[in-house]
C-alpha cells in the first residue's frame, strides 16, 4: 500500500522560541534606548586635578568624548529593534507552511 501520507505539520515550538526571542530582542533595544536617554540627560560635569600644588591648570576633556558612552548605546539599541521589526516584516510573507503550501494546485505537477 504505497498510498500518500500527509506532511509533518511542524511543531509550534519554533515558532514559540522565535517569538520569546523577539520579543526579548524588542524589550532589550527599548531598555538601550532608554538607558541612552536617561544619561544624556544628566549633567556631565567632568574635570580633575594632578597634585594641586604643582599643577595650576585643570584637565577638562571634551564633550564630544563623554557622548561616545550613549551614542553607542543609543546605535546598539536601534539595531536590535531594527533587527526586531526586519525579522518580524520578513516572516508576513513567508507562507505558515512551506511544505504544504508550494503555491502549485493539486492539478499542476510538473508545470
Amino acid at each position: 500500500m504505497g498510498g500518500m501520507t500527509a506532511a509533518p505539520s511542524p511543531s509550534p515550538r519554533p515558532a514559540r522560541t522565535a517569538n520569546l526571542v523577539l520579543a526579548a530582542l524588542g524589550l532589550v533595544g527599548l531598555a538601550l534606548l532608554g538607558a541612552a536617554a536617561w544619561i544624556v540627560s544628566r549633567p556631565m560635569t567632568y574635570g580633575w586635578f594632578a597634585y594641586a600644588p604643582l599643577s595650576e591648570t585643570m584637565y577638562s576633556p571634551s564633550m564630544a568624548s563623554a557622548a561616545i558612552g550613549p551614542l553607542l548605546l543609543a546605535v546598539a539599541g536601534a539595531l536590535a529593534l531594527g533587527g526586531a521589526a526586519g525579522y518580524v516584516v520578513g516572516r508576513r510573507g513567508r507562507p505558515a507552511n512551506p511544505v504544504a503550501d508550494d503555491g502549485a494546485g493539486p492539478g499542476d505537477v510538473g508545470q
